[in-house]
């Protein structure tokens, strides 16, 4: 591990957050089922809408769904929070994963996916009524949004399995 990178997970062991995180029992599980809750609207709206933008539901106005982009920040934000309360609990179970590394990166790529999205194409979305052709734009945005998410999820669930690698 790098120097600075083992520093700063012993620093993060040593604070009185991690600790009360391994103290108290229910605090793990707890963040366990509010970062599934996280995950669902996430990516239950932006899958929805990513799907839309790759021509998929051509009945459903692209504005209608991008209304529920809300729901798909509160997701994100849940998990935010419950995140940080993982890594502080455990920074030495992430720190050293690769596929906590890669989680990492898919979740910069998705942000800078809906970054781009929404300040080069926000206004532009809500013109895109019920059947109305879905510009090249929108496709790759929603192609590199949707693999993006299933990435995280993927290197997500990949934490337990595929352990240390560097």
């Amino acid at each position: 591990m790098h120097i600075a990178l083992s520093h700063l997970v012993h620093w993060l062991q040593s604070t009185a957050l991690s600790h009360a995180i391994k103290f108290y029992p229910w605090i793990w599980p707890a963040c366990e089922s509010l970062h599934f809750i996280g995950l669902a609207l996430l990516v239950g709206v932006a899958g929805f809408l990513d799907l839309r933008l790759l021509g998929a539901f051509p009945q459903v106005p692209v504005y209608a769904i991008h209304r529920m982009v809300k729901w798909a920040m509160f997701g994100f934000a849940i998990n935010v929070v419950t995140g940080l309360i993982f890594l502080i609990g455990a920074p030495d179970q992430y720190a050293n994963n690769v596929a906590w590394w890669l989680k990492v990166l898919f979740l910069v790529i998705a942000g800078l996916n809906a970054l781009f999205f929404e300040t080069t194409q926000g206004r532009r979305v809500m013109t895109l009524g019920a059947g109305a052709p879905v510009p090249m734009t929108f496709r790759i945005v929603g192609a590199v949004s949707l693999v993006s998410w299933l990435m995280v999820l993927y290197w997500g669930r990949m934490l337990p399995f595929i352990g240390t690698a560097f």
